[in-house]
């Protein structure tokens, strides 16, 4: 089946029968769905409700404006008018000096800001982006049952908001559903975490203080006894205002008295009650317990969960769009995948998929495991963790953590393939190229100290993106445990890397071969970065 964006056929009354069926219209459902569409399949998406609706998770991170290019919905977005915000501000550790982090200092990030959104509005308009390009998207249909047939067919029942009933076939499914878990629910487990057993209680309050300048869209997150608050600059001046505690600290309080305990709460915070001291509350307070959990299998025989549907981590770092419509473009191509190109094993395929999505999932979820372990610690130490979890060994711890919290993705091996050997836009590209910065090899870096081809270094067959499919490809493993594309720059940097040579000369010898100049420079800083070339002294057994 094409790729090249052609005019998706649309399944219908008429036959009832598509090519994916896509449970769920909130980010992940539309994300999925939408490069579904672009690559010619016929998709249908059931959501039970009627959009807009209202949702919590309002921040959304930089990283996810790359993925909002990728289905035409960042402009649209800009049109709208959202807050911008270019960087979240904390009052966390052992000392009460607030300090800032800023997107633009994360790692391979193209876009230095992210959005600050009301879902409501932008789900609605995530959804509506899907149906422009081809979905057939069906709101007030709630999903009652689905099956999987001896031939391989899967089917959904539904229920539309006239009563009606209805069935439809497809040949694969897409749980997006949600906490619910339409698909996972039934058939895997979920386990919740035992660390991060939390409950928010949260408001809207009008014209309540906020910074001047690019720190006035900023995220705020102070921490106070109990737990930690977040701080949203919305649209016409309103502001998402809302507090995480243990589960434990709020057992013995009646729900009719989280009032009272909220705004005791301001009270014990002294960032937040200067910043709501002549502001004017608008809403009722909302609450949501239990926010950490992962199911045990993402993906099987006819179906692949996105999103809520197959994980949920803490909201401290605002990641719950963000996961959902990144899973939502892995889900996109695993799928492609499983229905167009036989030939890949299944198994393999899908493995990709899950590995992948829980990689991601688990550094985020071990560095708020340290964050709130470590109320005492300092900001430093909290940049060093986030340095342990980042799969570059050499990154700067500080580039680290603001890479974590910003949703860095086009650095990763699978994606980084695509970029470089495929015709993608330039802007995106040099992102790519320019990773480490091709102008130098690195903070400390002597580029004339000879450098060798590190000991231990291990080939691995495995899958990266080509365009809306997966392809077989090799990477080359550190002993570190980073993965790099084996591409034949990288053959050709080792292949020179024999103990005689600095780093500029390595680059000079890429130039050589015709690699352009910067790329060069660039290529060699990735390398030690990665802990793929080192000097020979550091590592004795040297050639292999």
């Amino acid at each position: 089946m094409s790729t090249d964006h052609e005019t998706p056929h649309h399944g219908g009354p008429e036959n009832g029968h598509f090519d994916v069926i896509v449970i769920g219209g909130g980010p992940g459902g539309s994300m999925a769905s939408t490069l579904l569409a672009d690559s010619g399949k016929r998709v249908v998406l059931f959501e039970a409700t009627e959009f807009p609706r209202y949702h919590i998770g309002e921040s959304l991170l930089s990283g996810t404006a790359d993925l909002l290019k990728k289905i035409g919905a960042l402009e649209k977005l800009e049109r709208d008018g959202y807050i911008k915000k270019y960087g979240v501000e904390w009052v966390w550790g052992e000392h009460r000096q607030p300090w800032k982090v800023y997107f633009k200092d994360a790692l391979a990030m193209p876009y230095d800001y992210g959005y600050q959104v009301e879902r409501g509005a932008f789900d609605k308009m995530l959804l509506d982006n899907a149906r422009e390009h081809g979905v057939d998207a069906r709101e007030r249909h709630r999903v009652t049952d689905f099956g999987r047939e001896p031939d391989g067919t899967s089917w959904v029942a539904y229920r539309a908001a006239d009563g009606a009933e209805g069935r439809v076939t497809a040949r694969w499914i897409v749980d997006a559903s949600g906490q619910g878990g339409t698909v996972t629910k039934r058939l895997h487990e979920r386990s919740w975490d035992p660390y991060l057993k939390n409950m928010a209680v949260w408001t809207y309050w009008r014209d309540a203080k906020r910074p001047e300048g690019i720190d006035h869209g900023n995220t705020f997150l102070p921490t106070f006894g109990d737990g930690w608050w977040w701080f949203i600059p919305l649209r016409d001046g309103i502001t998402s205002v809302g507090v995480v505690v243990d589960r434990e600290t709020m057992r013995t309080r009646q729900e009719s008295d989280l009032e009272a305990y909220y705004l005791e709460a301001v009270a014990r915070t002294p960032e937040i009650a200067d910043r709501l001291a002549n502001a004017e509350r608008t809403d009722e307070l909302h609450i949501q317990r239990d926010w950490s959990y992962i199911y045990d299998k993402f993906a099987g025989d006819g179906y692949i969960a996105v999103g809520d549907a197959a994980c949920f981590i803490d909201p401290l770092f605002s990641t719950g769009v963000h996961l959902a419509m990144l899973a939502g473009f892995l889900a996109a191509v695993t799928v492609n995948t499983v229905l167009d190109k036989p030939e890949l094993d299944r198994a393999e395929v899908l493995a990709f998929y899950e590995k992948n999505y829980r990689a991601e999932f688990a550094r985020l979820r071990a560095q708020v495991y340290f964050l709130y372990g470590g109320h005492g610690g300092t900001k430093d130490s909290y940049f060093w963790h986030a340095r342990s979890q980042f799969d570059v060994p050499g990154i700067a711890p500080e580039k680290a953590f603001i890479s974590l919290i910003a949703g860095a993705f086009t650095h990763r091996s699978w994606y980084r393939r695509f970029l470089e050997q495929l015709d993608v836009p330039a802007e995106l590209k040099s992102t790519v190229e320019g990773i480490f910065d091709g102008k130098s090899l690195g903070t400390g870096v002597d580029p004339d100290a000879p450098l060798v081809r590190r000991d231990g270094l291990a080939v691995v067959d495995d899958l990266a993106v080509d365009g809306a499919y997966l392809r077989r490809s090799q990477s080359l493993v550190s002993p570190d445990g980073a993965v790099v594309p084996l591409t034949d720059r990288l053959t050709a940097l080792l292949d020179s890397a024999d103990g005689t040579r600095g780093g500029n000369e390595l680059a000079d010898a890429l130039v050589s071969r015709g690699v352009p100049a910067d790329v060069a420079q660039s290529a060699v800083h990735e390398a030690l970065s990665y802990g793929i070339l080192a000097a020979p002294a550091a590592d004795t057994s040297t050639r292999t």
